[in-house]
């Protein structure tokens, strides 16, 4: 089986190379289950850093404590420790002591700000346009599922954000890197697509020729750009 550290560095590496604006990487230690989490941060074109009416993508993996051990010292050297030498192994026909999966857990947050008046309905087409835009731009049936933050302030209703999130399963190809890298490349691939649309949709024109959804402003930006600089994570 592939190591943490190889596919946090697969992922890395196929998001640049499909042209994904990477912001950020994060990665995290539970320290009671030892359950390892990283996070690619991303960012429109052109975008440096994160503003009021910045879209954000994440795209995010968590390995946990036993995906640990059998990556990094084998299913032989665990099974030795609960059966003597002569006694046949079943893990040995199916590779792994352990049903060894990687979940990819992807993220487009829309800052939207936002009030609804009377028409609360309005989420609800919100979502639908957003679910429908990311099923014009995919070939499979994973469409993302959309949550919405509500604010209510002196009878007021406001939506703060709308997240849309999905999740790809990857099992055989955690074994072996290049397989693993055609599934990284391709959900990088959809991400970077994804988020193509959502700034065309939500910055451009589009919205105000669509019956369904009004004309809708990403919040207004307080302050400009600054030069970022982009550490590549040492375990990457």
């Amino acid at each position: 089986m592939l190591t943490y550290e190889t596919i946090s560095d697969a992922l890395l590496d196929s998001a640049e190379q499909v042209g994904l604006n990477v912001w950020q990487s994060d990665e995290q230690l539970d320290p009671q289950t030892l359950t390892r989490t990283f996070t690619l941060n991303c960012l429109p074109q052109g975008e440096a850093t994160p503003r009021a009416s910045s879209l954000q993508a994440s795209i995010a993996f968590k390995w946990d404590a036993a995906l640990t051990a059998i990556s990094t010292i084998g299913t032989e050297a665990l099974c030795e420790k609960y059966h003597g030498d002569n006694v046949a192994c079943s893990h040995s026909l199916i590779g792994c002591a352990y049903e060894a999966t990687l979940t990819l857990e992807i993220g487009y947050t829309l800052p939207l700000n936002m009030s609804l008046g009377d028409d609360l309905g309005m989420v609800q087409r919100i979502s639908r346009g957003i679910q429908e835009l990311h099923r014009s731009i995919i070939d499979h049936k994973n469409v993302v599922a959309i949550d919405a933050n509500l604010h209510l302030e002196g009878g007021e209703t406001r939506v703060t954000q709308i997240k849309a999130t999905q999740r790809w399963t990857v099992g055989d190809p955690i074994h072996e890197l290049e397989g693993l890298e055609d599934v990284l490349e391709e959900a990088c691939s959809e991400v970077r697509d994804m988020l193509i649309a959502l700034v065309e949709r939500f910055t451009g024109n589009s919205l105000a020729d669509t019956d369904d959804l009004p004309p809708i402003a990403l919040p207004h930006d307080l302050h400009d750009d600054e030069d970022r600089i982009y550490l590549r994570p040492p375990t990457a």
